[in-house]
């Protein structure tokens, strides 16, 4: 060997990406909970269709669920039903079917976006927001004590719900549903700024249980935190892979974050793992989307072909918080 060879330095080795943790996921996904085609084409609609006109050929969703094994059948049989219940209209034009949101579901996917996909806001003034049912019909009160659960309101006493920092749109289209003589009178009181901690830990222990929603925020971050770290290594799924992941991962952040009421974080005097769980979807979500706008792109049609570009506020999701 020559002395110019002897020096030659060695050639480095290649970089090795990481593995795709992606097929792994979506086996556990399947095996974990045998997944509710409802729930999941509601979800494809919310995150997916929504943004890009609202409008899908029933042929991009049989692909797409198809790869989580649910069959044909299942999801003529849930679109059926979720037609019945409101969320969509359906279409034929010849052998195509076309499945189109309605107002309805449009108005609930957009309370259900700000929900999911943005994160609470940090500021506070110290201030609450109370709804008293006393003027609601008792044959009414069950179902709107639903629906403010579902707007993150915390139950101070029988008949009267709390929240510091409520969503005002979607509580006033709540009570707008009513009639005028039957609405819930709501008072926003003025910022409590001297309330001793001890005393807002006390008041939001009375209206919230915390507890199981921890459990399955730690869950949610256990299952998904390899996923954000081979995402931080430079690991770029393929198109569908991107898009299963996309799906499962919001399907259960979305199962989780829904049943919260997003309360600042002045008020978890200790830290609070929705933070953590919001941060690690934000980042997967972000590693993920180009990837999986390319297969929508290539794979969901509506009537007139490929469905069109995504709005101007879907770049906003999973932003930082505000």
């Amino acid at each position: 060997m020559s002395r110019a060879l002897a020096r030659r330095p060695r050639a480095e080795p290649a970089r090795r990406l990481p593995l795709s943790p992606v097929p792994a996921l979506v086996a556990a996904y399947v095996q974990r909970r045998p997944p509710r085609a409802g729930s999941l084409i509601v979800t494809i609609f919310g995150d997916a269709v929504a943004p890009r006109g609202g409008a899908l050929l029933l042929s991009g969703l049989i692909e797409l669920l198809g790869h989580v094994q649910i069959n044909d059948s299942q999801i003529r049989t849930a679109l059926s039903r979720l037609v019945a219940d409101g969320w969509f209209i359906n279409e034929r034009v010849g052998r195509q079917s076309l499945y189109r949101l309605t107002e309805a579901a449009e108005r609930r996917l957009e309370e259900g976006t700000r929900r999911i996909y943005f994160a609470p806001r940090q500021d506070w003034d110290g201030g609450w927001t109370a709804v008293a049912l006393a003027t609601v019909p008792e044959a009414k009160r069950e179902a709107l004590r639903k629906d403010l659960a579902w707007l993150g309101f915390g139950q101070l006493a029988p008949g009267v719900h709390l929240h510091p920092t409520p969503d005002r749109v979607a509580l006033d289209a709540l009570i707008a549903t009513l009639p005028r003589g039957e609405r819930p009178l709501v008072i926003a009181g003025p910022p409590q700024s001297d309330m001793p901690p001890e005393a807002a830990a006390a008041l939001v222990a009375s209206c919230w249980n915390f507890a199981s929603l921890a459990a399955e925020y730690r869950r949610f971050c256990t299952r998904y935190a390899p996923l954000g770290t081979a995402i931080e290594r430079g690991y770029r799924p393929e198109p569908l892979e991107a898009m299963l992941a996309r799906q499962i991962i919001v399907q259960d952040y979305h199962r989780i974050v829904l049943r919260e009421p997003q309360l600042p974080p002045a008020l978890h005097r200790d830290g609070w793992i929705g933070h953590e769980a919001y941060a690690l979807a934000r980042r997967i979500y972000r590693g993920i989307v180009d990837a999986s706008e390319t297969w929508i792109d290539r794979h969901f049609r509506n009537l007139d072909g490929p469905l069109p570009g995504p709005g101007s506020g879907f770049s906003a999701r999973f932003a930082e918080p505000i």
